[in-house]
């Protein structure tokens, strides 16, 4: 049977609207104010979790930077600048405990270049098989999330290219259904992986619904998930920390028991 962990994903002064409800239910939780590069230049924050999380026996991971990161960059500089920031994350993770970091895939739709997916794959490529062995001792995995990519196919194949145990992937499952010309289920069954943000949208936009409220076929994705041996499900909705919960229950029991369908 498929082993679950129930996540959620958020912001420091999100959490602490119901911090306590966090650590007594969930398996992990995501530190997303890593997102913010700011937060890797100041070692307080750092501190504050380390005194939040005291007494939490569960997994805990990190969001890492991705805005104005531009990793498969043509200028050298801009891609030191990602490298640089990556590695603050990292070294965040470390402190924390946390042996998994997402990081954004940087695919650009704006390009216009008829063979950009030829390019992003062989810059990832080339861009990660560089960074991953500098954080060899570190214990930390590189969790690549889909953002705008259009092809689960070309994504897959990257990760197979580095060929490293220390990356894996991330699937949001919303960003698949909205940004993407694969669906969310053939998403899961091409990259595999084990960690997925679960929210729900009408397809026009990355809504941050609760499944069953947008468009989104979860009875098909919970048939794939329940084809891997590991999944961690990490609620990235806008609703209360319980309502989470119990949506991110109700795809639980799914995944364990074949042919239910999700009600809300």
């Amino acid at each position: 049977m498929t082993q679950v962990k129930l996540g959620i994903g958020a912001y420091k002064e999100r959490f602490l609207e119901n911090w306590d409800f966090c650590l007594e239910n969930f398996d992990v939780l995501e530190l997303q104010d890593f997102i913010m590069p700011d937060h890797l230049d100041n070692p307080k924050i750092i501190d504050e979790y380390l005194g939040m999380l005291s007494g939490f026996e569960g997994e805990v991971t990190l969001h890492g930077p991705y805005l104005n990161l531009v990793p498969t960059s043509i200028d050298k500089r801009v891609r030191e600048v990602a490298e640089y920031r990556y590695l603050q994350a990292v070294d965040a993770a470390v402190k924390l405990g946390a042996r998994q970091l997402v990081i954004h895939s940087f695919y650009d739709t704006t390009t216009g270049y008829s063979k950009y997916d030829e390019f992003w794959f062989k810059e990832n490529v080339r861009f990660w098989s560089a960074f991953l062995p500098k954080i060899k001792d570190s214990g930390v995995t590189i969790l690549l999330e889909n953002v705008y990519d259009k092809l689960s196919d070309t994504f897959a194949k990257c990760l197979e290219a580095i060929d490293s145990h220390q990356i894996s992937s991330c699937v949001d499952i919303g960003h698949c259904n909205c940004m993407s010309t694969n669906k969310p289920e053939q998403w899961i069954s091409r990259v595999k992986g084990h960690y997925f943000h679960i929210n729900d949208n009408d397809g026009t936009r990355d809504g941050h619904l609760l499944p069953g409220k947008g468009n989104i076929d979860f009875h098909h994705i919970s048939k794939e998930l329940a084809g891997l041996q590991s999944v961690y499900l990490i609620g990235e909705m806008w609703d209360s920390f319980a309502v989470q919960f119990e949506s991110l229950q109700k795809l639980q029991e799914m995944i364990c028991t074949p042919n239910q369908l999700l009600v809300q």
